[in-house]
């Protein structure tokens, strides 16, 4: 770790930091002096992107259902105790069903896409704003996808207007809060090599899994994204597979 980052005593909060982009991510923000609160349904999963951390004093965890407000409400005062002050978000949570396409998703599965997808995203960013509005600025990451630019059938039609409704929730946020001092940036990954694969109805082959984008791809923007100065915002971001399409 070099103390001379940028992102040394930054304070962080990482959702979805159990696994895939979340957890490569934290990793990377611990191992460049940032101090990172990660957090996730599953306590075990937590643990183990702890365990894989070269610093793991820079990152600590706790449970949270980011459909859940009183969950949500607990973890920010908990964080508010522990660090103080909010720098940066980033928001990684989110899921994907099997049965994708009209025909197949059934009012619940687009019932849980919907909860945890984009109301998640309102519940976490709602918390954020309030402790960086006092500060005059924060940064805010939202890990979307490409399927909320492109409505694509290999998403499915509840992941899609999930992921639609979460830019445009970020968009419109990061025009309000200009003034405040508060970016949000909108990241769009493609394909990428994470457990998410395997709710599809057929998951890849292990071929396909290491010629798609993989969890550290995606870190390495995102650490990029949080060294920038507070002068720049960079609203959207595509980060896709070189062999992938973008239409």
């Amino acid at each position: 770790m070099d103390n001379s980052d940028s992102l040394c005593k930054k304070n962080i909060l990482l959702t979805g930091g159990g696994s895939g982009m979340g957890q490569a991510t934290a990793l990377s923000l611990a191992d460049h002096g940032a101090n990172v609160l990660i957090s996730g349904r599953k306590m075990d999963a937590l643990n183990s992107t702890i365990s894989k951390s070269e610093v793991p004093d820079k990152i600590t965890a706790k449970e949270v259902d980011v459909t859940n407000r009183d969950s949500l409400n607990e973890l920010f005062s908990w964080f508010d105790q522990k660090f103080g002050e909010l720098d940066i978000l980033i928001h990684a949570a989110g899921i994907n069903v099997a049965m994708r396409s009209m025909q197949e998703l059934t009012p619940l599965d687009w019932d849980r896409l919907i909860e945890i997808n984009l109301t998640g995203s309102y519940n976490v960013t709602r918390l954020a704003l309030e402790r960086m509005r006092s500060r005059k600025k924060g940064l805010i990451i939202l890990i979307n996808s490409v399927a909320g630019r492109r409505s694509v059938p290999l998403g499915g039609i509840g992941y899609n207007a999930s992921k639609f409704g979460m830019s445009g929730l970020g968009m419109g946020i990061a025009e309000e809060e200009k003034e405040n001092g508060i970016r949000v940036s909108n990241l769009y990954p493609g394909e990428v090599n994470t457990p998410i694969l395997d709710n599809r109805k057929s998951p890849p082959s292990q071929e396909h899994r290491a010629n798609i984008l993989q969890p550290k791809d995606v870190a390495s923007v995102i650490l990029t994204l949080c060294k920038l100065p507070d002068r720049v915002h960079i609203p959207e971001l595509v980060i896709k597979p070189a062999k992938q399409s973008f239409v």
